[in-house]
């Protein structure tokens, strides 16, 4: 894709103003911790992807680019703060200029405004992935098998496939719950249909006995065979309304009512118990509350993205795979949350079911009290039966579920006062009614039994709807996973060829016959690898902190040549082999430059041990690398050997900041100190913690150089090099001055 030809930062979060040479080749940045290294990687980032990776995701709430981005002496001025790059396109063989502000991220600046340069760098902006932090490496390694898949799908680019199967999981388990359902309400209405009828089965020879039974006293044709189509009061004329109400029936309606009643207050129900215990389990946990609101908000959000923009905060997303990404994170975050609520949602329809059996034989005694005319049951009927439905439709909503302890504690029926006595009034008015005839009973019957048969085959004809789809859907699903596990079986068999082969070379003589093995399977990808050949386990088994490291290292660059191949051209590392031990350091640069010959890396590290295995092993050079010595908040990072150090120590005093010029030539003074002894040999005391001040190594290295001069002087005198004695000692251009002076700064020595 690019190659990076030079950087200029100005105000960007540490960094108050830095140009950087990196020619198109890999470049390390080392300095102390505090230095302003992360800087440079996120200026480089932000300039590329217009995002700052270490202020998104986990632990970054109340982050933002727009209040953080800029550096912290001009939060209120974010057009201060920008990022210019060089950047250089192999494939066209042509460069450009990017200029992005942090107040403008997603606006960049970019000349020449070549239509092919522009499709680069957007392409280049859809990868934020080129930036690797310690801090995500083991993200790839000691992770949850379901969030490993989610995060290495998000790097291949392929998280569509695992969004859609938790979009297929959802469906089917939606489905499921409608199915249940269903059959819960068809097994009701069975019931009715077989206790009304007063049988044990619904075998067609038991219906054809009692029907026929009916048909028989009332003069009417007996059925032959019992089919859906079957109508069991055919042939019947309607009765008149003061002719419907049958004594018999009515009484065992009533009846029915009446015990349950009573039950209320002998038997208590567990549905109910459990919801109780689950709101308060809510009500003592603020956190989880807060988790099961957030994932209502969430859901109702993925459901209604359409495009880059948050629909609950407007905010603006690189792309909708970004967004969503980010909403399926938090949904995931939440699913302990998830998993109790369902189990709120399972209790809360079940007892639902209840309300609905109360409500049933509540609609009996309605519709008895309206035949009857009686007009005080008819009114506490209809109360108690409103309020029922108000409570079954609350029992549907979380939200109000969690209204409902008091009432679930008191007894959810709140069987209204006096009730049980009008009731059992109104059942004796019943039973105190002239017998009915035979006839009328028999016509009642039928009447009533065809009534229970249509709602019995109507729950019926649903439950088979709701089982067909609830299959459907398992069927899909199933499929999905078999497919997309077949396809990620495929894709994980190669980045496991490469992972594997990268960390042989990252453990050169130590792990040779090292294998690793990728499966995928619903939504988890489990991840084992081989331990000295004594099996396959899980990476965090029995590896060591560093072996993981190089672990996530290897197969962050395994995903990346997977997704990018020959454009993989650029990657940012900050401090990401700090657990892996020098010698595989080497090792680490042999496998990036023979491995990632045409990747341009830019590597942060506060190791300098480090800085200096990377130029030993021509990773880097002195020229495509920076020191930082330390950093202040009015400096930002402080560049050892800066050639324009003099330049800024001027322009400073010019402004009469001394405050700013002192550490500047302090911290300067330390390094051309710290270079000299290194260069000349000095000695110096050590110090095991390697903190060398100017008052220890300047004397020092003055001391050195004097020496040496001396040394020097006395070669060039004893081969008369009368050149090289002027270069050393210029004041004194004859030999007799030179050596008399000489001898002067040198009592002891003799001609």
């Amino acid at each position: 894709m690019i190659k990076i030809v030079s950087a200029h930062i100005e105000e960007f979060r540490g960094i108050r103003k830095l140009d950087i040479n990196l020619d198109q080749k890999s470049f390390a940045i080392s300095g102390p911790n505090g230095s302003g290294k992360s800087g440079v990687i996120d200026a480089i980032e932000f300039a590329l992807t217009g995002q700052i990776g270490r202020l998104t995701g986990t632990g970054t709430k109340g982050l933002s680019l727009s209040d953080h981005g800029p550096h912290v002496d001009h939060i209120k001025f974010p057009d201060a703060a920008f990022v210019e790059l060089e950047v250089f396109f192999p494939t066209l063989g042509k460069s450009a200029k990017l200029n992005r502000k942090v107040s403008a991220p997603k606006k960049p600046k970019i000349e020449p405004n070549d239509p092919d340069i522009l499709a680069i760098l957007d392409q280049v902006a859809q990868h934020p992935e080129i930036t690797l932090a310690r801090r995500e490496i083991l993200k790839f390694i000691l992770v949850e098998p379901t969030k490993r898949s989610a995060q290495i799908q998000e790097i291949l680019k392929i998280d569509e496939l695992g969004q859609t199967r938790s979009a297929l999981y959802t469906a089917s388990g939606k489905l499921n719950q409608a199915a249940i359902a269903a059959e819960k309400d068809a097994q009701n209405k069975k019931m009715t249909l077989l206790q009304h009828l007063g049988i044990a089965s619904l075998s067609a020879a038991e219906v054809l006995e009692v029907v026929n039974a009916k048909r028989e006293l009332l003069g009417l044709a007996h059925h032959g065979n019992m089919t859906a189509e079957t109508i069991i009061d055919q042939g019947l004329a309607e009765p008149t309304v003061e002719q419907s109400l049958n004594k018999s029936a009515a009484l065992i309606e009533l009846d029915k009512l009446a015990k349950m009643i009573a039950g209320f207050g002998q038997v208590t129900s567990p549905d109910a118990e459990a919801l109780v215990v689950l709101i308060e389990q809510l009500e003592n946990d603020a956190q989880l509350l807060v988790s099961l609101q957030q994932r209502e908000l969430v859901e109702r959000g993925l459901r209604l993205v359409d495009g880059p923009a948050c629909p609950m905060c407007d905010h603006e997303w690189p792309d909708e795979a970004h967004l969503l990404s980010h909403l399926h994170a938090k949904q995931q975050k939440s699913k302990a949350a998830g998993e109790l609520k369902q189990k709120l949602m399972d209790h809360a329809s079940a007892l639902s079911s209840e309300v609905g059996n109360l409500k049933a034989l509540l609609l009996e005694a309605h519709r008895i009290a309206k035949i009857e005319n009686a007009a005080d049951m008819l009114t506490s009927v209809l109360g108690w039966g409103k309020n029922l439905a108000s409570l079954q439709e609350r029992l549907t909503s979380f939200s109000t579920i969690l209204e409902l302890k008091d009432r679930l504690t008191s007894g959810w029926p709140a069987i209204p006062e006096g009730f049980e006595a009008k009731l059992t009034a109104f059942e004796g008015a019943i039973r105190a009614k002239p017998d009915q005839s035979a006839t009328l009973a028999a016509q009642s019957f039928l009447i009533n039994a065809e009534q229970r048969f249509m709602d019995y085959k109507a729950a019926r004809k649903i439950e088979k709807g709701a089982q067909k789809a609830r299959d459907a859907a398992k069927v899909a699903y199933d499929a999905w996973c078999a497919a997309m596990e077949s396809e990620l079986d495929a894709l994980y068999e190669a980045v496991e060829d490469d992972f594997s082969n990268f960390y042989r070379v990252l453990n050169d003589g130590d792990e040779q016959k090292f294998v690793a093995r990728f499966k995928a399977t619903e939504g988890r990808l489990d991840f084992d690898v081989n331990f000295y050949g004594r099996g396959l386990y899980p990476p965090g088994a029995f590896h060591s902190e560093g072996h993981q490291d190089g672990m996530g290292v290897c197969l962050y660059l395994a995903l990346m040549k997977r997704l990018l191949g020959d454009s993989f051209t650029v990657a940012l590392l900050d401090d990401v082999v700090m657990s892996v031990d020098a010698d595989h350091r080497y090792q680490f640069c042999k496998l990036l430059m023979t491995e990632f010959r045409n990747t341009q890396f830019v590597i942060a590290t506060h190791d300098k041990v480090w800085a200096e295995q990377m130029r030993s092993a021509k990773l880097v050079t002195r020229k495509t690398s920076m020191v930082f010595d330390s950093w202040s908040v009015d400096t930002g990072p402080l560049v050892e050997s800066n050639p324009e150090i003099w330049a800024e120590i001027d322009a400073a005093l010019a402004k009469g900041k001394v405050e700013v010029a002192a550490p500047i030539l302090r911290r300067h003074m330390e390094f051309v100190s710290r270079l000299l002894a290194d260069q000349l040999g000095a000695q110096t005391v050590f110090k095991a913690d390697n903190s060398y001040d100017l008052g220890g190594l300047l004397p020092s290295a003055m001391s050195r150089l004097s020496n040496l001069l001396g040394k020097a002087f006395d070669s060039a005198q004893s081969w008369r090099v009368s050149d090289l004695l002027c270069m050393i000692d210029p004041v004194h251009a004859s030999p007799k001055g030179s050596m008399n002076d000489h001898l002067e700064r040198n009592p002891g020595r003799t001609a």
